[in-house]
């Protein structure tokens, strides 16, 4: 069971991580945006969501490269940026901002992994989607997300799973000749399947969010309907209030070499 407190404090710790990284996006006129649940959390609560333990953001692939770079030179110490070229065990298709001095388990994870496992929040890059049939755009991603993850993260039916992963990234490079005004998270990791209109995601605005103003999608209403449906302000039934973690230790570093105990130099 996780306690209160601990809640309290991985919360605090997460929006330490969020104005780390508006810091260094206003710094370097980078474009982000909260996003999915964090931006539900604004629209509903103007903050997290009650049973949420996680925080999302979003950037445009070009800003996001730039912020990878320019992250890993000025982020204070005691954060850590997760990357597959930081982290060799990490083998998401995006980035995380990770907390030195704790540690965070999802429900699927213990200690035997071996990648970082702070406290985190998620970074996820948007692309532009070529022009093709819904069906067809959503069967594709589907289809990207799955074959890589078995065989990229999970190891499962590696050959299998990576030949039908390079083919879908084939299929993706000849659609890219029809081009469309629709974004989304890259294929790897765009569990959604949506791509959204740029004039309903730009010019970004600002919501509230635990005090503060973030960047956010320019029509955040029409956003979350199409993220979650018309109904977005409706709360779900109390059996799918479900929280990532299954372990939260504000003060406990994680097993990694990056991990830090607090007043270490």
């Amino acid at each position: 069971m996780i306690s209160e407190n601990d809640k309290i404090e991985c919360r605090k710790t997460q929006l330490r991580l969020l104005n780390e990284l508006k810091v260094i996006c206003d710094k370097h006129e980078l474009t982000y945006w909260i996003d999915f649940g964090t931006l539900l959390g604004a629209a509903r609560y103007k903050g997290f969501i009650p049973w949420d333990d996680d925080l999302d953001v979003s950037m445009p692939m070009e800003d996001y490269k730039k912020f990878l770079e320019i992250a890993e030179k000025e982020l204070p110490r005691d954060i850590f940026l997760q990357i597959p070229k930081t982290d060799k065990e990490y083998k998401q298709y995006f980035a995380k901002l990770r907390d030195c001095y704790s540690t965070f388990l999802q429900h699927h994870e213990t200690e035997k992994h071996q990648y970082h496992k702070g406290i985190y929040i998620d970074i996820f890059p948007w692309v532009f989607y070529p022009k093709m049939p819904k069906i067809l755009r959503k069967i594709l991603t589907r289809a990207t997300l799955r074959t890589r993850y078995n065989a990229i993260v999970l190891s499962k039916n590696i050959i299998f799973n990576y030949l039908i992963y390079i083919i879908c990234k084939f299929i993706w490079l000849l659609f890219s000749l029809f081009k469309s005004d629709k974004l989304g998270r890259t294929p790897e990791d765009n569990g959604y399947y949506e791509a959204i209109p740029q004039s309903v995601l730009y010019p970004l605005k600002e919501m509230e969010f635990e005090g503060k103003f973030y960047a956010s999608p320019n029509e955040a209403h029409e956003y979350l309907s199409l993220m979650y449906g018309k109904n977005y302000m409706t709360p779900p039934p109390l059996e799918k209030r479900i929280a990532h973690a299954k372990v939260i230790l504000p003060n406990t570093p994680c097993n990694h070499p990056r991990a830090l105990s607090r007043g270490m130099k």
